[in-house]
């Protein structure tokens, strides 16, 4: 199940639920050589930064050990953040961690899927981001 837990963890890292979201500030911030006001709305990508490779090496790589424990302690707070973090954190995200490992978990384990040949493969950023086309695939039994 461990291993299950970094593969969908994996997944996350490349295809957040939510793309970007907003904030406020509340306080004045300094980000690099900006001065934010009080008051300023700014936006930032979980899924730009996700995929930054000054955070995660060759970044559109698949792999799954980058979230063992080592490689998590390791990691700077807000380079992954799939669900968002601090006080507006998605109060969903324990259930979508336990269906999500749960639901890879059971059809891995009879499934095997391929995509079929000839499919596009992208995303659409709307409020959840989600695939632009169908994603058909063949399932073989294992």
């Amino acid at each position: 199940m461990r291993y299950t837990q970094m593969v969908f963890a994996e997944a996350l890292r490349l295809y957040p639920p939510a793309w970007a979201m907003g904030r406020m500030s509340t306080e004045p911030v300094e980000i690099g050589p900006y001065r934010l006001p009080p008051g300023t709305h700014w936006f930032f990508s979980q899924y730009v930064l996700q995929r930054d490779a000054r955070f995660f090496p060759d970044p559109l790589r698949f792999d799954p050990l980058r979230h063992t424990e080592e490689e998590k302690v390791r990691r700077d707070k807000f380079t992954y953040f799939p669900f968002g973090g601090g006080g507006r954190q998605c109060i969903g995200e324990g259930f979508a961690w336990m269906e999500g490992v749960l639901v890879l978990a059971t059809l891995a384990q009879q499934w095997r899927m391929e995509l079929l040949p000839g499919q596009k493969v992208d995303v659409e950023e709307k409020i959840t981001l989600r695939p632009r086309y169908p994603i058909r695939v063949r399932l073989q039994r294992r």
